[in-house]
């Protein structure tokens, strides 16, 4: 009897649910450039980017690992899911806005739209207004979405960096800061807010931002909000990166994470001044 060779759908469906977990893990970079020409709809529903925004040095072509639902029913069926809950979005700062961002996403059944885990905001702080004067403590205001990283991305204008730029970052820093203190104060449904830099502020600009936001939340809640915070940079050690840093609030109840919001960067000058 002839030896039948083994293909990917004739092998054990573990072991197809492995390679799949391999395939769409944003973490395995593709370096290759070629993007295919015939748009795919799950990339296309959220406005998807084929890795215009970099992360750890490494270009993300989340688009072209979608081709592969392209290939036939059979593997569209098994891992259309996995693939939606593996694939970082990006969607622009119009889509901040619950009506643009429903509108965007019709393409995407319920159940698709549900499995996606992870989004990226990229964003004028003016659009970031709307996290939370109309998220109602959702995510793009949609019930559909669980999330697990929501990553925003704050940039400006580019006549920002001429006149007064440095009355006008200390203006945005205060905006950022209440705009983020009051979202995180009610956002349901993400397990993780991360907020990059990008170059959009200078290193000092963005401490204050920073330092600004844990103090309203610890002024807030202190210890009793459940937010954890951790931060750094994309690239450490390097000074033409000083700019490029991050930041993490962890929305869940889990102490190992990063350190209860008020307790990492308040000096206890900051917090005899809060006492008072």
């Amino acid at each position: 009897m002839p030896i039948q060779k083994a293909g990917l759908l004739t092998i054990p469906c573990e072991l197809r649910n492995a390679i799949y977990t391999y395939i769409f893990d944003p973490e395995q970079s593709e370096h290759s450039q070629t993007v295919p020409t015939r748009p795919n709809e799950l990339a296309v529903a959220l406005k998807l980017h084929d890795g215009s925004i970099q992360h750890n040095e490494r270009q993300k072509l989340p688009a072209r690992k979608l081709t592969m639902l392209r290939t036939c029913r059979q593997i569209h069926n098994e891992a259309n899911l996995l693939a939606l809950s593996m694939t970082p979005f990006i969607v622009e700062g119009e889509c901040s806005y619950p009506d643009v961002f429903d509108l965007r996403s019709r393409p995407l059944s319920l159940p698709k739209l549900g499995a996606i885990r992870h989004i990226v905001l990229s964003a004028r702080i003016s659009h970031l207004r709307a996290l939370n004067e109309a998220w109602c403590g959702l995510p793009f205001g949609h019930p559909s979405l669980q999330l697990d990283t929501l990553t925003v991305i704050p940039s400006r204008p580019e006549c920002h960096s001429r006149a007064f730029a440095e009355i006008a970052d200390l203006s945005q820093t205060h905006t950022l800061a209440y705009v983020f203190c009051e979202t995180l104060k009610t956002l349901r449904k993400v397990n993780c807010v991360e907020i990059r830099n990008n170059g959009c502020f200078n290193e000092v600009v963005w401490r204050l931002f920073y330092r600004s936001l844990v103090y309203r939340l610890w002024r807030w809640g202190g210890s009793i909000c459940g937010i954890k915070f951790e931060s750094g940079e994309l690239q450490p050690g390097g000074s033409a990166v000083k700019e490029n840093q991050w930041f993490r609030a962890y929305l869940g109840d889990n102490e190992s994470r990063g350190t209860e919001c008020g307790e990492e960067d308040l000096d206890p000058m900051d917090r005899s001044t809060a006492q008072r």
